[in-house]
């Protein structure tokens, strides 16, 4: 009886929430786009606010406790690279409900367990599960009619949404530690997650597939893992490939920051509630970023806004790492917002030019994360050896390794298209 009623639920027509003028983009998809990207990365933006009550809780020092939200971020950013080749050809609905579900199981454990190796178990699967919704609503959104405008409106509305538990993650931490953080990110995703139902299955394409054994079978090792990734056949690899690895060094800058700011707000005086008041805050106001790349669009392409923003952006960030002023903190807080949301969809928009599927796309984000993993490492460790100065310096550093590769490759991607 289960069996046929799931069989029923699932064959059940969805509301279209693909426009139908490719101009226009519907409102209903904008929602549930932003219930993924919302989900998926809302363990990894809570670990800041985390990261003192984990460890008065299970009486560990830095080390321990930043390792666990690292492997839990590697988690992410692994899964959502594995399944870009799945969300092109599955229900992404199925794939990121099933996402959310065990999200929502590992945050309960996580919330209920005394025992570290338990809580390291289900943030690594909550890594896991959080991967599986970011894959889903990165693929759908590149597949929509124009990704660059998609990417850049989702990461605004995002932004609306995200601006809400820095503020609020303090209130459970405060009076019940780790226990009422990790209870307040369930509940976050009893209360989103249903909307995943009504993400768009993939585009179908005019010929099918053949059978998925017919096409491993022959193939290279090396081939069989990039089958199953769903990037062998993705056009333009050297081009894409060399794009990521400029990320991944921009984006381990972007992390070793990230795990600082409370520290940048206490060291200018400010307490826990008061940071995360300014996390939220400024953190809505910096989506003003977002606001001028969605009005921007492409109509100076993707590639010279990118590398402006970045260059903004990782001036503002060196800014967060010397500064020691509360006010100088929330500005300088609101600026490396506004910078990183207008950089977001020019580099989302510039994969998905490279392949319209939006398996680069999806690659994008995985790599984003896994360039992020590292940060509160390399970020420690620059800081016992030279203090704030030599964080800032190395994120100017890695900014503009990450500038010179993409204004190369990406040069030569647009005269290839020109031709």
């Amino acid at each position: 009886m289960w069996g046929a009623a799931h069989r029923s639920l699932w064959s059940r027509k969805r509301p279209e929430l693909t426009a139908k003028n490719g101009e226009q983009i519907s409102l209903g998809l904008l929602v549930v786009l932003t219930s993924c990207w919302f989900l998926a990365q809302m363990g990894y933006y809570a670990q800041a606010q985390l990261f003192g009550p984990v460890m008065e809780r299970y009486g560990l020092d830095e080390a321990a406790v930043g390792l666990m939200m690292s492997k839990e971020v590697m988690a992410y950013a692994l899964t959502a690279l594995l399944l870009a080749g799945p969300v092109t050809r599955y229900p992404r609905a199925r794939i990121a409900l099933l996402g959310g579900a065990i999200v929502f199981v590992c945050n309960v454990i996580a919330g209920y367990t005394d025992n570290f190796e338990v809580l390291r178990f289900a943030r690594l699967a909550a890594g896991f599960g959080a991967g599986m919704i970011g894959a889903a609503g990165t693929a759908a959104a590149a597949s929509t009619a124009n990704p660059q405008r998609v990417f850049a409106i989702v990461a605004v509305s995002w932004g609306v949404v995200a601006a809400i538990p820095p503020i609020l993650i303090p209130y459970a931490t405060v009076p019940f530690g780790a226990m009422g953080g990790y209870f307040g990110l369930a509940a976050a995703v009893l209360l989103i997650a249903p909307l995943f139902y009504w993400l768009p299955d993939p585009p179908r394409d005019d010929q099918p597939d053949t059978d998925a054994e017919t096409k491993l079978a022959g193939l290279s090792a090396m081939q069989r893992f990039a089958e199953r990734l769903g990037i062998r056949n993705a056009p333009n690899k050297g081009f894409a490939i060399a794009a990521l690895v400029a990320l991944f060094i921009y984006e381990m800058g972007q992390g070793s920051i990230q795990v600082f700011l409370e520290q940048f707000g206490l060291r200018g005086g400010l307490n826990e509630i008061r940071i995360g008041e300014i996390l939220g805050i400024a953190g809505f106001v910096g989506l003003s970023g977002g606001i001028v790349a969605a009005w921007l669009a492409d109509r100076f392409g993707n590639l010279r806004p990118a590398l402006i923003g970045i260059a903004l952006n990782v001036v503002v960030a060196a800014s967060l790492a010397l500064w020691t002023h509360s006010l100088a903190f929330a500005v300088l807080y609101v600026c490396w917002n506004a910078t990183f949301y207008f950089v977001v969809p020019y580099i989302l928009g510039i994969m998905a030019e490279m392949d319209r599927k939006g398996r680069w796309a999806v690659a994008t984000d995985a790599v984003w994360w896994m360039g992020a993993a590292p940060g509160p490492a390399i970020g420690g460790y620059v800081v016992a050896g030279a203090g704030y100065p030599g964080l800032a310096g190395l994120v100017v550093a890695l900014g503009i390794i990450a500038m010179i590769i993409f204004r190369i490759t990406l040069g030569r991607f647009y005269a290839t298209r020109s031709r």
